[in-house]
């Protein structure tokens, strides 16, 4: 392999992931006092996607509290690669502070179970959390905004470095972790991938609802790399509510697309 070609192809790597990077704003509030309507009593948990922070939930957390939930929004994944940007580290370690997180959200709230609203990277945690961590009785419902389901092809770089013979294995051993081992464990047929896709993702008494965009450069091919084409899971473009063009990264922040999470919490038994 060449020099040139390792070059170009980690730069399109690296691209291709800070599709997902939005600026930093101030945080919606951490585990502290809330008092739900009580027609929503299960704290919902807020997790954003790679190369991200809380910040991501900015417009929906006061949105939720508005309409009587309490909201929950960790950032998790900081490996100081970055400039303190969250959903970093290995996919792995961040489904087990995830995990932690859900645990301190519980025992502050005295709550069972929680609602998870995951966005790229973060829904994948969510699933993860449920089918692989096994703690699906621990979520009443899991509400995913371009998740990876199945893997990413990253638009197609995965496919790029996979048709040079060792390039992808020494990207994704030896510089993708310099900056973001999470992308790498989010490609098309890492071990990470492979473990949460290997028979159902979707699990018993868990609602699943999950939502891609058909102009996602990130979570690729658009609702393909997201959709969990299971029993009893809605899968949805984005288009369907509104035909308006919408980012992988804009998700979070739409505002059809917060009205129809706030839609699939209601409706949750």
């Amino acid at each position: 392999m060449t020099a040139r070609r390792l070059r170009t192809v980690t730069a399109a790597i690296a691209a291709a992931c800070a599709l997902s990077t939005v600026p930093a704003a101030a945080a919606p509030a951490d585990i502290g006092t809330c008092t739900p309507a009580a027609a929503h009593r299960v704290p919902v948990v807020l997790l954003h996607g790679t190369m991200d922070d809380a910040a991501a939930w900015n417009e929906l957390a006061p949105q939720l509290r508005s309409a009587g939930f309490c909201a929950y929004a960790p950032t998790y994944g900081v490996t100081g690669s970055l400039l303190g940007l969250g959903g970093l580290a290995p996919v792995a370690r961040s489904a087990t502070e995830v995990a932690e997180y859900i645990s301190r959200v519980r025992a502050a709230t005295g709550a069972e179970q929680v609602d998870i609203v995951g966005h790229s990277q973060g829904g994948t945690i969510a699933a993860y959390y449920a089918k692989v961590l096994g703690q699906a009785a621990r979520v009443r419902s899991a509400i995913l905004l371009a998740p990876v389901s199945h893997g990413t092809s990253l638009g197609g770089v995965v496919g790029l470095a996979d048709a040079v013979p060792g390039l992808r294995g020494a990207l994704d051993s030896a510089v993708l972790p310099l900056f973001c081992a999470a992308c790498a464990d989010l490609e098309t047929g890492s071990a990470f991938m492979n473990a949460l896709a290997s028979g159902p993702i979707a699990q018993p008494g868990v609602r699943y609802a999950v939502l891609a965009t058909r102009d996602d450069t990130v979570s690729t091919p658009p609702g393909t790399a997201s959709f969990i084409d299971e029993p009893g899971v809605t899968n949805l473009f984005a288009q369907e509510l509104n035909p308006a063009p919408v980012s992988h990264q804009g998700l979070p922040r739409d505002g059809a697309v917060r009205d129809w999470i706030l839609q699939q919490l209601a409706e949750t038994p």
